[in-house]
């Protein structure tokens, strides 16, 4: 009975407390509810006067610089004039807002806003006299109208100020009077919360019941970071079973492209070759991704020149900006250091999205690319600035933060959306913030966007950057390389084929085994002059062949070229200090033999001409004058397709037109014509937009000189 009539009390003092408490905190909302209402209109009381006095500022720099050039002809002492004058109608607009709801003050507001309005009008034909004479001007000036336009608007705005201060004044007497109120019911609320105590082992219990839920918050977090990783592996994994057909797929394109000729299956096989790059680039994207939100994504800076980079941007995107009729511009500021140390290849990757994307949504207009930069205290440093500009479809206001997350689309253009992941944008906001910097967005709809990047504290390297420019050009030809023996060890069959069909017709002896333990003993038996090493292979992978083959006598040395498709970035950077090179699927056939040439010494060229001429190699006799079906269909050509050709200067329909041009060259042993061809396709190979410009129009004077009589 004692108990059951103890829980009955504390079960009535618990509700008599919960019933003041929710009353006295009931009374102190209400009580603070209206204090925050009337400080509100304190504020606005208080913007009100501020914008008048910014008003009366801006009329007296308005009179000021008016009265300055006049009185000097200089036109220095119009800059507070124009600054003024760009000024007033935002703060007349902020004012009107300010004031809607006050019909009276309002008109008020609007009357001086015409009054002001004629002020400035009268002062640009005062300034627009002075620069015809002065004695004019003067004259404008001598009429006293300024002055009594200037005085009524003074009185004006003193009457709206006088009427807000009383305003202001009585607001802050009811403040007082509220928070006094606010503190004694606080003080209610208080002495009720005494009862609190009442609780205190029901509340105990609850605690208890908070740290349980916390361990399972913590075990069910350790879960998720596990699947994370998890998932990071199973990403990586897959990337690599991808990369491996790919590079099939890209490598036997490379190849076949040199021997086809038909017009259709040229056009199949490049069908093939742009969805496999399409395929790759989807693929590095979602890894990087992945990279990124798992914490894995490593940087490698390395001195860069930013010159270089605008260039790179400007010839990949030359093409495609010039098939929508788009003018593309890429600027670096003039005094840009030479040498800044960032990591090129994620700037690169940024750089790629964002203008990929300006292309994408622009029509018409263009694209321009700003680099600029920054000094900072430490002249050691810079700030870098990027700004990437378009005119093209815009962004809805509401989705300026949506757009960087990933899988998600603007839906200003959904036709053009569904071309792809939704992941470009979400990528250069990670990779910006993971280089120091930050991006933002401005965007107009139907008038177009500018994302701005900043990075702070950028080391100006000492080192100069390696240049861009200096990778090989023109056809790739192993024969450049001294003969040696290559060691090829693959567990699939296509990958070695692929590289069999790369090295066909060379010098070089290639041997080939498909497992780790093959190749550590071909290694010992035939000594070859450089390995190319899988590193998933059956058995006994590369690593381990390699610590194998590196403790063989004779072998230490042995230039051990990883080949992979790895996609980690920490299994990339340990391989790269174990193995002499390094080679990712899927590569092609020109970034094989850069990998090689690091290790193989050149031969020269004298030497190449007599092994050539010993194995009983013969060059074409060029003809004085091409044959007559020669110049037939050379002069097709010249009616069409070449003047659209010419004009557009179009990547891809100028390597075509060089491959026709080599196929005929080479047809009829007509050796001017297939040199012309070569040139041709090495412009269009690394996309020289001006030198592919200026052979493009040397086509014509070909002809005619090929059709001179003898």
């Amino acid at each position: 009975m004692k108990l059951e009539a103890g829980k009955q009390f504390y079960q009535l003092v618990v509700v008599a407390w919960l019933t003041f408490s929710l009353g006295s905190v009931l009374l102190a909302v209400f009580s603070w509810h209206d204090l925050r209402a009337q400080m509100l209109v304190g504020r606005q009381m208080v913007a009100i006067s501020e914008g008048l006095n910014n008003v009366v500022k801006a009329l007296l720099d308005l009179e000021t610089g008016e009265r300055g050039y006049v009185i000097t002809g200089n036109k220095q002492f119009l800059e507070p004039f124009n600054r003024a004058e760009t000024n007033l109608p935002v703060e007349f607009d902020q004012l009107v807002v300010l004031v809607h709801d006050d019909p009276t003050i309002l008109r008020c507001i609007t009357e001086f806003r015409g009054e002001a309005e004629a002020s400035l009008s009268w002062q640009h034909d005062v300034i627009s006299t002075r620069e015809r004479s002065f004695d004019k001007a003067v004259s404008l000036v001598a009429t006293g109208k300024l002055k009594r336009m200037m005085d009524q608007m003074r009185d004006q705005a003193g009457r709206l100020e006088r009427v807000y201060s009383d305003r202001l004044d009585s607001v802050r007497q009811d403040v007082e009077n509220r928070v006094f109120r606010a503190d004694l019911t606080s003080l209610v609320a208080g002495t009720f919360g005494i009862g609190a105590g009442l609780l205190a082992l029901w509340l105990a219990g609850v605690a208890l019941k908070h740290q349980e839920h916390e361990r399972v918050l913590t075990e069910a977090k350790l879960v998720a970071e596990h699947s994370n990783q998890e998932k990071t592996l199973f990403l990586a994994n897959m990337s690599h079973e991808i990369r491996t057909p790919m590079n099939a797929i890209l490598g036997f394109s490379e190849l076949l492209q040199g021997e086809l000729h038909e017009p259709r299956q040229r056009q199949y096989l490049q069908s093939i070759r742009s969805s496999a790059d399409s395929l790759l680039l989807l693929i590095n994207d979602i890894l990087d991704m992945s990279k990124i939100e798992s914490g894995v994504m490593q940087l490698h800076p390395e001195p860069t020149d930013l010159r270089e980079l605008c260039d790179f941007v400007q010839t990949l995107f030359a093409e495609p900006s010039a098939k929508k009729g788009l003018k593309l511009e890429c600027h670096a500021a003039e005094n840009l250091p030479h040498a800044l140390l960032l990591d090129r290849i994620r700037l690169r990757q940024i750089l790629i999205n964002l203008v990929g994307n300006a292309v994408k949504f622009t029509d018409q207009g263009g694209v321009e690319v700003r680099v600029g930069w920054e000094p900072q205290e430490a002249r050691s440093q810079v700030t870098l600035v990027i700004e990437v500009q378009d005119s093209g479809v815009g962004i809805p206001q509401g989705r300026l933060d949506a757009i960087f997350k990933p899988f998600v689309q603007a839906g200003a253009h959904r036709e053009k959306e569904k071309q792809g992941t939704g992941l470009g944008l979400a990528i250069v906001k990670r990779l910006t913030e993971l280089m120091g910097g930050s991006v933002t967005v401005a965007s107009v709809p139907e008038q177009g966007s500018a994302f701005h990047l900043r990075f702070l504290n950028v080391p100006i390297s000492t080192r100069l950057p390696a240049s861009e420019k200096s990778v090989a050009n023109g056809e790739v030809n192993f024969n450049e390389l001294r003969p040696a023996t290559l060691l090829v060890v693959d567990d699939k069959e296509m990958n070695c084929q692929l590289i069999a069909g790369m090295f066909s017709g060379s010098h070089h002896r290639l041997v080939f085994g498909s497992s780790g333990e093959e190749a550590v003993a071909k290694a010992r038996e035939l000594k070859p002059d450089l390995l190319l090493l899988d590193l998933r292979l059956p058995g006994m992978d590369g690593d381990a062949a390699l610590a194998e083959i590196r403790r063989t006598p004779g072998l230490e040395f042995l230039p051990v070229i990883a080949v992979t498709a790895s996609g980690l970035a920490s299994e990339d950077d340990a391989r790269k200090e174990r193995f002499s090179g390094y080679v990712r699927k899927p590569f092609s056939k020109r970034e094989l033999f850069q990998e090689l040439a690091d290790f193989l010494p050149r031969q020269a060229q004298t030497e190449s001409r007599a092994e050539t001429v010993a194995a009983g190699a013969t060059d074409p006799a060029p003809t004085a004058v091409a044959p007559k079906e020669l110049i037939s269909q050379l002069r097709g050509l010249l009616a069409e397709p070449w003047p659209v050709i010419r004009d557009s200067v179009a990547v891809n329909e100028s390597r075509e037109f060089a491959r026709n041009l080599a196929v005929l060259g080479q047809r009829w042993q007509c050796e001017p014509l297939d040199r012309y061809a070569q040139k041709l396709l090495r412009d269009a190979e690394n996309y020289a937009v001006t030198d592919l410009e200026k052979h493009l129009g040397e086509f014509s004077a070909l002809v005619e000189q090929l059709d001179i009589p003898t």
